[in-house]
């Protein structure tokens, strides 16, 4: 097996690792452009407490790019929230970029503004390009709009191919009317070019880590942590998925000895324990118990944290046992909601129903691995019972680590077009607070504060009052001691909070 052609450029040319001709030094001394990519620091609240990972498709960009064309550096600022405008000013001053790119879902989307703008303002030679969902899902309106007024250049959908043929124009290769997917301004219009086909999973080669200018403190529960993918896209029609505007409905697979080659290379640089990004790695269930066979036999001795859903589990029975085996010790778990009537609202009735969900989570468990439910409130229907209905069956089938998220109006979703119609959208375009965690809906018997503050009390109530808080002591026990004492030395009024949620019914 040659496990070269699928690691980055930058380790292929290391003496350590790969024999390399003296030419490729000569070559890398005198790169035409440089360029900083910068992964957002702002994060989906409570996560930031649990975890810190670097960006996958950041680092997926840079080794994708034509060997030579340029010298890519990777500043995750996940890693620096509380001064990331002081480390980005001293990066782009010490650097001097050619060019910046940025990535941002909607609810990161004002925060990179922030950041262009400040790149803008100590380095206005550079040029800045957006890229991630909701580029994608708004580029023409924010090209057009003052938001875009930083912004030179914008990539609409998957960015590796885009990216490599902007790096070519702007090294005078091609013209920027031939980058497939590039939104920018040209004669005083917004020109939008037709986006590339996706990539065949062969030609993507795994992430360039070595791009990065942080390399440590990315964790999971603690332990060093980095993140890989073993497929993209998914085939599902659920009407609140906004994953499905940036590939299509498609699933593409990376090969198994692909998928060892990056894990062998995440390892290198120090991880044990991976999240991986698929949006359903499940989708594949006898693919995925292949690939946990190809794990143990490797003997990675790392640690997986995946997202799945309950159908693949449902269609599977064998598959928790060997996740767990392969070393899986946690899975969010798209559960969304215990009635079977939203399931049904949100086109999920024909993936999983309530029952075979406990039947899933009680598999899971018996093998030790923690599960992270994910429940969507604020369905047109939703009141404070079916709300607590939604509370108690979490606490029954045994949810570790709950998500009570809220319906979120996602651009160019089915469920946005549906809750405009139904005049139930009560936020339209504060993209900030479009983080799952805001209250951006209301329903029918309840308004949006209300749905806001219900849900804030379950929150509070669930850790204890379920015992999930005992459980994740008992698998993180350093993890969760430090946090806790860091909760009471620095944030002692939400640690009176989560320890005495269970007091307010």
């Amino acid at each position: 097996m040659n496990f070269k052609q699928f690691l980055p450029k930058s380790l292929v040319a290391s003496f350590r690792f790969f024999p390399v001709e003296p030419k490729y030094y000569i070559r890398r001394k005198y790169l035409r452009l440089k360029v900083l990519l910068v992964g957002n620091p702002r994060t989906v609240m409570g996560f930031n407490r649990l975890t810190k990972l670097p960006s996958l498709n950041l680092s997926s960009l840079a080794a994708n790019v034509d060997e030579g064309l340029a010298e890519i550096r990777i500043a995750d600022l996940v890693l620096k929230q509380k001064k990331s405008e002081t480390h980005l000013q001293k990066i782009v001053r010490n650097f001097k970029p050619d060019l910046v790119g940025f990535t941002a879902m909607s609810f990161q989307f004002y925060r990179a503004l922030e950041l262009i703008r400040l790149v803008k303002n100590i380095s206005p030679e550079s040029k800045n390009l957006l890229g991630g969902y909701h580029a994608t899902a708004d580029g023409e309106n924010i090209m057009n709009s003052r938001d875009g007024d930083g912004i030179d250049y914008l990539i609409d959908g998957e960015g590796e191919i885009p990216f490599n043929q902007l790096l070519q124009a702007l090294s005078g290769k091609r013209e920027l009317s031939e980058v497939a997917g590039l939104v920018y301004r040209s004669g005083g219009k917004v020109i939008k070019n037709e986006r590339a086909g996706l990539l065949p999973p062969e030609q993507l080669k795994i992430p360039d880590r070595a791009a990065r200018i942080y390399k440590k403190g990315f964790h999971i529960m603690g332990e060093p942590a980095d993140v890989i993918e073993t497929s993209r896209g998914c085939v599902f029609d659920c009407n609140f998925c906004s994953i499905r505007h940036m590939y299509g409905k498609s699933f593409r697979k990376f090969s198994n000895e692909r998928i060892l080659a990056d894990l062998e290379d995440a390892k290198r640089f120090g991880a044990k324990s991976i999240f991986i990004t698929d949006d359903n790695i499940t989708i594949d269930g006898k693919r995925l118990i292949r690939l946990c066979e190809d794990i143990i036999h490797a003997k990675l001795n790392m640690h997986f944290a995946v997202q799945a859903s309950v159908r693949g589990f449902k269609k599977n029975p064998d598959l928790a046992e060997m996740m767990a085996r392969a070393g899986t010790r946690l899975v969010f778990l798209g559960i969304e909601n215990a009635s079977d009537n939203a399931l049904e609202y949100m086109q999920k009735s024909n993936q999983l129903t309530s029952a075979d969900t406990e039947e899933v989570v009680k598999s899971l468990k018996k093998y030790g691995i923690i599960v992270v439910g994910g429940f969507i409130f604020g369905y047109p229907e939703d009141n404070r019972e079916t709300l607590m209905d939604n509370f108690r069956f979490a606490k029954k089938i045994g949810v570790d680590i709950q998500l009570f998220n809220i319906l979120t109006p996602h651009l160019k979703t089915e469920l946005r077009e549906d809750l405009l119609t139904q005049n139930m959208i009560t936020n339209i375009d504060d993209y900030s607070k479009y983080n799952h965690y805001a209250s951006n809906v209301k329903t029918n018997h309840l308004t949006c504060d209300e749905l806001y503050q219900i849900r804030n009390k379950l929150d509070a109530r669930y850790p204890v009052e379920s015992g999930a808080i005992f459980r994740l002591f008992r698998a993180y026990p350093a993890f969760f001691s430090g946090l806790m004492m860091k909760m009471i030395l620095q944030e002692p009024k939400n640690w009176i909070n989560f320890t005495t949620g269970f007091l307010r019914k």
